[in-house]
């Protein structure tokens, strides 16, 4: 502040100076953002960015904010990449986010042999499991020769997979399904830890461990009411680390087969399950087991509760109710017609139900949380069959540049 030699002369008579202003010429920095502001901005630059590893190498401030255990669970919830489909009948990868032709092609499945012949079958995390295109277990029951069919598991980020033989002795006619799970002791899915489930017809199950010697385990169960085979057309859903089918005799019963133990079960449900794809087992984020029926133009959705002290016992309730026909008024594209005609479960999962009417047109989405419908969503758009790709969690850089490896070594330095 330029002050005069008049100013100054009044002040050395006694006159009082101006008061400063409490922190004033106090100049500010991101340190004196609040923490929950900081930590959102660190959240931005998301899980897999090199940014994210030098903000946590700058100070201690920053690392701690960075390792925070609550803001790494944070991060983990934003690592699914996209979904594989099959469109035109070519194995094509969507991502959530947009991504430039480079980031497109780091999950291309070109590094497969032969991969023109392959078909998705499951994924698991960051894992896609592939059989031959001339195989579809939807539609299984049309004869082929088949002698030596394969299996890839494979990883497209880091291009590896592992070719591994069909279950031996058993007639790829009668497999209802190919399934990938997590690995041994609870570990995420990863090309050194994984778990393959066929089942079959005759309520039979091949289950497939990796390890130097991965071989197939054989899975028969005899139950005491010796139910009907099990067809590909009922199977019901997945959730909480179980996969169901419905019976043909008895509607109301459901064969469980847990992946981490690979044990036969039957269950009983509230309402019966029929092949017209009506009805859904779907699993919650509060692990609590949910069964979506459709029932004369009236969406259900019941939820399994835990008795007693232990929590031993169950009981269905019935959770939530929404008349489709009263939901869907004004919205755009609706046909007179249109609950002339049968409606149909295209996909289902813990946050959402897509549906459509029988010939796969006019899609649209119930959310579970308010059970309110969606029309114009992105996802309505694809009525087929999505395969999601997780990116691996935690991250690890290794392919650091010399710049990134300065900081974070002098950063450890900085720590001693």
């Amino acid at each position: 502040m330029n002050i005069s030699p008049a100013q100054r002369r009044r002040w050395d008579k006694g006159e009082s100076r101006p008061k400063k202003r409490k922190g004033a010429g106090r100049r500010t920095s991101v340190h004196d953002l609040p923490e929950h502001v900081f930590e959102q901005i660190l959240f931005c630059l998301g899980p897999y960015s090199p940014y994210l590893v030098r903000a946590a190498a700058t100070c201690r401030r920053w690392f701690r904010v960075v390792a925070d255990t609550g803001f790494l669970a944070r991060l983990a919830t934003t690592t699914h990449a996209g979904d594989y489909r099959t469109i035109n009948g070519c194995s094509v990868f969507v991502p959530s986010l947009p991504l430039d032709v480079d980031g497109r092609r780091r999950f291309s499945l070109d590094f497969l042999p032969d991969s023109e012949s392959w078909g998705l079958a499951d994924s698991r995390g960051s894992l896609l499991l592939l059989s031959k295109k001339d195989f579809d277990c939807e539609s299984c029951f049309v004869e082929h020769d088949y002698g030596r069919c394969d299996i890839i598991v494979c990883d497209p980020l880091r291009a590896r997979y592992q070719v591994i033989p069909w279950p031996p002795g058993e007639d790829r006619s009668e497999c209802i399904g190919m399934f990938l799970a997590d690995g041994g002791d609870g570990h995420p899915s990863s090309m050194s830890s994984f778990k393959i489930i066929v089942v079959f017809q005759q309520t039979v199950v091949f289950g497939y461990t990796t390890g130097i010697d991965g071989v197939w385990h054989s899975i028969h169960e005899e139950f005491p009411d010796d139910p009907e085979t099990i067809t590909g057309d009922f199977f019901a859903g997945r959730a909480n680390g179980s996969l169901y089918w419905g019976l043909e005799e008895d509607v109301t019963m459901v064969i469980v087969l847990d992946e981490a133990t690979w044990t036969l079960s039957l269950a009983r449900l509230p309402w019966g399950l029929s092949s017209d794809k009506t009805a859904r087992i779907i699993g919650g984020q509060d692990g609590m087991l949910r069964v979506v029926r459709l029932i004369s133009k009236n969406l259900y959705v019941f939820a399994q509760t835990r008795l007693g002290c232990n929590g031993d016992n169950h009981e269905w309730v019935l959770e939530k109710r929404l008349c489709l026909s009263e939901a869907i008024v004004g919205l755009p594209g609706r046909g007179e017609s249109l609950f002339k005609q049968k409606i149909v479960i295209i996909r289902a999962n813990a946050e959402y139900i897509l549906l459509s009417i029988r010939d796969g047109t006019w899609a649209f989405t119930v959310e579970l949380d308010t059970m309110r419908i969606e029309r114009e969503h992105p996802r309505n758009k694809y009525t087929g069959k999505l395969y999601p790709y997780v990116l691996p969690w935690p991250p690890v850089f290794s392919d650091l540049s010399k710049e990134q490896y300065a900081i974070v070594r002098r950063h450890k330095c900085d720590r001693k």
